[in-house]
């Protein structure tokens, strides 16, 4: 029978400790990127051969992103999951680490059960497995960080169940976090975890609260999900989409149908391709109306995208923490933090009163847009899921064009893919339009 205890002060006392110096090393010390992807020949040859068998499937963009992780993305594709809020949807994170976890659990626990050993020593065997398992499956998938966040906490939770007793799973959640922030440098820092950090935070306390309707749940959890984003949707994006929550609703349950064949294609293709090829079809078959729900609510959702605009770093705090203390105090702290979150949100919709328009560029395929905010002033967005333009000569003449087609004669800020150099910096401020631009990037 297992026990929920409450974690030793100093245990909290040594999360609370990790995190700030991982942020620190981060903030103040660690200058490059983080490693964003681990090359092992044995996995590039299984990705190369998954690769090759999702080419020639119908929803190719789809099926390779939850496969091995390739964002390829085509404009129409790239635009559509941005508009409608499912871009989470391919970024391999908790909501698929946990169907591949649960799958292999039950398959684990099938064969260990005609084995003649003590369940206590079944349960060590089935934890080493999983931990086999999730490092396959972080490779193969793209070793991204969010990804081992969610794997991290995961095999957290079921390190403690071994013994019977484990804490509140939001404690097991903070664990993971320390974890890898401390063991890969630059993830405290990384707007893509922290992304991860805030959806799941939310889910794990806002889940228990809401109604046994899984139609309710659904569009709560979507419907605050987007809203805690906000912190970040301020740089992803420049919008908050009204109807994403909706999209989300009727492509969530699709979606987790189809990954299950998807993770089964992933164990199957280094014994077999034929057995890869036909769960990648299966898969295929089942996301299909999914594809299909997103293509046809993209208009929709980028009629009801409501811009908003990049807030000091300080109200970000103040949202993030009263939104988290109204959801996890009760009495007046909760409703003291309500108030002030509230009041913290309304900053982020300034841009209601004073954006013109939301326009995607030409010059650039489609893979960057302005939000103007004033009369002359506004910012520029590169779509998260590219890598950085080419710097050359063409660029820079291509995006005062776009900064002239907005109308933006003074722009406040550009938001890339990734980091830019200082050199390439210094070349923006050169142009007038971008004298006193701030540059930010996703990661």
């Amino acid at each position: 029978m297992n026990i929920e205890v409450k974690p030793k002060y100093f245990l909290i006392l040594l999360i609370i400790t990790v995190f700030l110096f991982s942020f620190v090393r981060d903030f103040y010390f660690y200058k490059n990127d983080f490693p964003k992807s681990y090359s092992v020949k044995f996995i590039d040859n299984l990705q190369e051969r998954l690769e090759k068998q999702t080419a020639t499937i119908k929803n190719h963009e789809f099926i390779s992103a939850l496969a091995i992780g390739k964002r390829d993305f085509s404009q129409k594709f790239r635009h559509d999951l941005a508009v409608t809020g499912t871009m989470h949807l391919v970024a391999i994170s908790a909501f698929h680490t946990g169907i591949m976890v649960f799958l292999f659990g039950i398959f684990f626990k099938s064969i260990l059960f005609f084995v003649p050993l003590r369940p206590y020593v079944k349960n060590i065997i089935m934890f080493f497995l999983k931990i086999a398992a999730s490092a396959y499956y972080f490779l193969i998938t793209g070793a991204s960080i969010p990804t081992l966040r969610s794997l991290a906490f995961i095999l957290f939770f079921d390190f403690f169940m071994i013994s019977g007793s484990f804490p509140h799973p939001v404690f097991i959640f903070f664990s993971s976090l320390a974890a890898v922030t401390l063991l890969i440098p630059g993830s405290s820092i990384s707007m893509s975890f922290l992304m991860s950090a805030l959806c799941v935070a939310t889910v794990l306390k806002l889940w228990r609260l809401l109604p046994k309707s899984l139609v309710i749940s659904l569009v709560c959890v979507s419907t605050t999900i987007n809203y805690i984003l906000l912190v970040v949707s301020a740089t992803l994006s420049g919008t908050f989409s009204v109807f994403a929550p909706f999209v989300n609703f009727f492509v969530i349950p699709v979606v987790s149908l189809a990954v299950p064949f998807v993770t089964l294609a992933q164990f199957f293709i280094p014994f077999s391709e034929t057995a890869a090829r036909f769960m990648l079809e299966t898969a295929d078959f089942v996301i299909a109306p999914a594809s299909f729900l997103i293509s046809f609510f993209a208009c929709l959702a980028e009629k009801t995208a409501v811009p908003i605009v990049q807030v000091p770093l300080f109200v970000k705090i103040i949202f993030a923490a009263s939104f988290f203390s109204a959801l996890y105090f009760r009495n007046k702290i909760k409703h003291i933090s309500l108030a002030i979150n509230v009041l913290a949100a309304i900053p982020f919709f300034f841009g209601i009163f004073s954006t013109d328009e939301i326009k995607r560029s030409e010059q650039f395929n489609g893979k960057a847009f302005c939000v103007k905010e004033s009369v002359s002033s506004g910012r520029i967005f590169f779509d998260k899921y590219t890598k950085n333009p080419s710097f050359n000569t063409y660029f820079f003449t291509n995006i005062e064009r776009f900064s002239a087609e907005c109308g933006i004669t003074k722009v406040l800020s550009v938001h890339f893919p990734d980091k830019i150099t200082g050199k390439q910096e210094r070349a923006f401020r050169k142009k007038i339009r971008f004298k006193n631009a701030k540059f930010y990037s996703r990661e």
